[in-house]
């Protein structure tokens, strides 16, 4: 029934996607005539960043829980098992990354609780700065509901490491997976969760790029990044959904057309999706490729 559920709900988003883009279909072919390189490669080298922005707050917090990794080692785990939230399910990126942390002896327990705690923080860290973001600069989006944004407030409560353990703890439960949540210093806690902040900054780059070229009007980075904030908040919480295709599509598109032509919309989210599609992609390759060299090095002596 899961999977069934799951195909079912990926099958809505695509005929809808289909739909939506066929009837934007002559303004979408106007917005492309607009597309241009620099853009594009700027895009790419931001949301490269703010990927590997996660791997030094996911080795921190197991140096927190008591395993140390080498950043080489852990950039190969996290990087190529975050391949994993392109799976329909929400767990498959945790439980690649604990098996390949295995190898490196790190406990199951101990690496699936850092991925846990990760993904946990990413949600807090994007729905603060996408809040603040749109507190500024989003009144075009928000209208009268701005004071909806409060409800971000209670998240930050994820910053002390009492209420992420007890909220990891539910989230283990409700997902069915053991995972032995253990305390770590508060310090570990908000360098990890300056660290995926940073992130999620360098994410609205990558979009606001997007949205500057295909739109024209780049006098306003902090809406762009405060939609995206938001909607990746959004697309983690959906894990239904790989990757949150759909819940972070649908808020970006709605924001956007508050201040852009629906064509030029359709177009900037199914560009932001395959920017970052790519970036994970070869951000994981890089990171095999890079822990296969070692392996021959170590084989060769």
């Amino acid at each position: 029934m899961g999977r069934l559920l799951r195909f079912g709900f990926l099958l809505v988003i695509a005929v809808l996607a289909v739909i939506w883009v066929w009837r934007n279909r002559h303004q979408v072919a106007t917005a492309w005539t607009k597309v241009s390189f620099w853009p594009i490669a700027g895009a790419l080298l931001t949301g490269g960043i703010a990927a590997w922005s996660g791997v030094p707050a996911w080795r921190d917090l197991l140096i927190g829980l008591g395993s140390r990794l080498r950043l080489r080692d852990a950039q190969r785990v996290y990087l190529m098992g975050q391949l994993g939230k392109y799976i329909p399910g929400g767990v498959w990126t945790v439980l690649a990354q604990a098996t390949m942390a295995k190898e490196l002896r790190v406990p199951r327990a101990r690496s699936g609780t850092a991925s846990l705690m990760s993904i946990l923080l990413a949600v807090a860290t994007a729905a603060a700065l996408g809040a603040a973001s749109l507190a500024v600069a989003g009144r075009a989006v928000l209208g009268s509901y701005g004071a909806l944004l409060l409800l971000v407030v209670p998240m930050l409560a994820l910053l002390h490491p009492g209420v992420l353990v007890q909220v990891g703890a539910l989230a283990g439960r409700l997902t069915r997976r053991t995972v032995a949540l253990e305390r770590i210093p508060a310090r570990t806690l908000l360098g990890a969760a300056g660290w995926l902040a940073l992130g999620q900054l360098f994410n609205g780059v990558s979009f606001y790029l997007l949205v500057g070229s295909i739109s024209a009007d780049y006098s306003n980075p902090l809406l762009a990044i405060g939609l995206f904030s938001f909607a990746s908040a959004a697309g983690i919480l959906v894990v239904i959904a790989p990757a949150g295709a759909g819940a972070r599509e649908a808020i970006l598109a709605f924001g956007l057309s508050a201040v852009t032509q629906p064509g030029s919309a359709v177009l900037i989210v199914l560009l932001s999706r395959v920017v970052l599609t790519a970036v994970d992609v070869l951000l994981a390759a890089a990171a095999a490729r890079i822990g296969r060299s070692r392996r021959s090095i170590v084989a060769a002596g």
